[in-house]
């Protein structure tokens, strides 16, 4: 395949690559760590150059170029592509986050030539220019060993089993949420157990697993709960990521590609690369509305100085973060942003995933931990 040197953000999404561990197919389920015995390549290199440690299978998590399926794309030698940044700004032919993005030089052995990138087939000096790595956070306890995550999920759907199955939905942010018989509140929001149910939903592209390990923990009517529910598997699914990730951080293509490739989740119908490594079809993902928000409220009990112990103001999350309020009455009014692809919205295959995921993220980091801003239920408990 011909190398391409620069990418139009309208057309390439970013990702990031791990080489060593997109190269396996299938689970390793009976490791007690989920480094396998031979690792492979470390970054940038081709064939079996011998194991590597933790710290190099994981310290070299770069943003490279990738098709709108999220594939790399290689150079004619076989190497990944990392993305041109300058200080943590994509280095692009304009100077603007619209323009067509540049991917930096790298020798003959794909180690990355720093202060250097490509300009068509031509190499050019730049000062400071260099790839740029995924940040993480939260999301590495998938990191952590498969029994941690089978655990994990089993504390998730005991605790969910304390609901009214007639009450479980998805919360403002896309977490599972029910109310208990006696009143309170249940709401899955801890990292381990959201990343386990993610897992799953993606290993099985379905509820199907979950009803398996409710079957065995004898939660009847939670099993019957998820045998039936029609709400989108891949929504579930997108908001278990959101709710996983630091509230502050992103949910991006690259994040997605890699955290599939801690655990080689490719599903049950995976796609090929040109080197013949397998990754999950985000293809089965077609549609992301924004205006899917419109449909949750959030009220204010504090609007223009004025404070009451019920909402002065209700307004819906598509009208906060979509619209423009004149004289909005609660500090400044927020905005979406687009870091599943810089500037870019995406509705479809893994970049409406990723935005959709980023998007619950953003809502949540926006509501969390203030006391002024309240989940309306009411809407969705007629």
């Amino acid at each position: 395949m011909k190398s391409i040197k620069k990418v139009s953000f309208g057309i390439m999404l970013l990702a990031i690559s791990l080489i060593g561990c997109e190269r396996w197919g299938g689970r390793v389920d009976n490791l007690d760590s989920d480094r396998p015995t031979d690792v492979g390549p470390e970054y940038g290199k081709r064939g079996n150059g011998g194991s590597t440690d933790l710290g190099t299978l994981y310290g070299d998590l770069l943003y490279i170029l990738r098709d709108a399926d999220g594939l790399p794309v290689y150079t004619d030698d076989g190497f990944v592509q990392p993305l041109a940044f300058v200080d943590g700004v994509p280095l692009t032919d304009d100077g603007t986050l619209e323009g067509v993005q540049y991917v930096c030089a790298v020798n003959d052995e794909g180690e990355v030539e720093l202060n250097f990138y490509m300009d068509g087939d031509e190499k050019k000096a730049y000062d400071g220019v260099g790839p740029m790595e995924v940040e993480f956070g939260r999301t590495s306890i998938f990191r952590s060993p498969q029994r941690v995550m089978d655990q994990a999920i089993r504390e998730a759907l005991r605790g969910l089993s304390e609901a009214d199955p007639t009450t479980i939905r998805l919360d403002f942010c896309g977490r599972l949420y029910g109310v208990r018989p006696d009143g309170t509140e249940k709401t899955v929001d801890s990292p381990r157990e959201n990343m386990a149910l993610y897992q799953n939903m993606m290993e099985n592209e379905g509820f199907s697993g979950i009803c398996d390990i409710c079957a065995e923990l004898n939660l009847n009517q939670l099993h019957d709960f998820f045998y039936n529910w029609q709400e989108p598997w891949m929504h579930v699914a997108a908001g278990c990521l959101a709710a996983a990730n630091d509230k502050t951080g992103v949910v991006t293509v690259d994040k997605v590609r890699y955290i599939h490739s801690f655990k080689n989740l490719i599903g049950l119908n995976p796609i090929e690369d040109e080197q013949n490594k397998l990754y999950f079809d985000f293809s089965i993902y077609n549609s992301y509305d924004r205006n899917m928000w419109r449909n949750i409220e959030l009220g204010f009990l504090v609007w223009n100085g004025s404070y009451n112990t019920e909402p002065i103001e209700v307004l819906s999350v598509w009208d906060i973060f979509e619209s423009s309020i004149t004289g909005f009455g609660y500090g400044t009014q927020p905005n979406f942003t687009y870091h599943s692809e810089h500037n870019w919205f995406k509705t479809t295959n893994i970049g409406g995933f990723a935005q959709f995921a980023d998007d619950c993220n953003q809502v949540l980091e926006y509501v969390h931990g203030d006391s002024n801003i309240v989940w309306v239920k009411e809407q969705n408990e007629e």
